[in-house]
């Protein structure tokens, strides 16, 4: 005769059976959110990463925002903990890492840039002949201060991608004195937190791309961390 198991044999069972699916199903969300590997951003540029207006922001576009923001942080870490600057980056700020806030950055500071340059361009906006040697200036300096030879192999632009790209912020933020004389207010308002700002947002309809976004391994792009940074 077969002895009958008690409920609270299977108790064990149960609690196991529980922790093993729940560890089953995190791996299974991680894998549909992450993929099998991250982006390798050279050989991804052409991927679109958001749609601003109806205008595609692909990783070419995002390489100069990345690179400088990158060393931002980057300055930071050397101050906080200059043997292990990965410590730094895995910090949270309210509740969030370092450098997660600084990725969100990065696509915010593309995303006000491009919406002031669509602007500046549909009222033909030109650089004065002063402000291109301004402009020259800062290109300088960015391929002096920040940019070298590795982290332009890492990212796989050119020199004029990004030069490009600078010139077409310094566009952005001629017309964003443009339009903060010609409204009357302080030009602060309508940088990327500026309550102006927000407010002109819902006349220009931006969707990120998250399920790209998402794969680029912000702060290990033009960096690298001997003990890496937690994803």
């Amino acid at each position: 005769m077969k002895k009958k198991r008690h409920s609270y044999e299977m108790v064990p069972l149960c609690i196991f059976g529980g922790i093993f699916l729940c560890i089953f199903c995190y791996c299974v969300m991680v894998k549909l959110k992450q993929g099998d590997a991250w982006l390798v951003y050279s050989d991804s540029l052409d991927l679109s990463v958001a749609d601003v207006n109806g205008q595609d922001l692909t990783l070419r576009d995002m390489a100069f925002y990345i690179a400088f923001d990158e060393m931002i942080v980057e300055e930071q870490a050397q101050i906080y903990n200059a043997e292990d600057t990965a410590r730094y980056w895995n910090l949270k700020s309210d509740s969030t890492y370092i450098r997660q806030l600084s990725k969100q950055n990065a696509m915010k500071k593309a995303i006000h840039d491009e919406i002031f340059y669509q602007m500046a361009l549909d009222e033909k906006l030109e650089l004065t002949q002063e402000e291109e040697v301004q402009l020259s200036n800062v290109q300088d300096a960015f391929w002096d201060n920040v940019m070298d030879s590795n982290k332009l192999e890492r990212l796989g632009v050119t020199e004029k991608d990004l030069n490009d790209t600078i010139r077409k912020i310094g566009i952005a933020q001629k017309y964003q004195g443009v339009y903060a004389a010609i409204h009357q207010i302080d030009m602060e308002e309508l940088d990327i937190e500026g309550e102006a700002y927000e407010m002109m947002l819902g006349n220009y309809p931006y969707q990120i791309n998250e399920r790209v976004w998402e794969k680029v391994n912000y702060g290990d792009i033009t960096l690298v961390h001997k003990n890496g940074i937690y994803q």
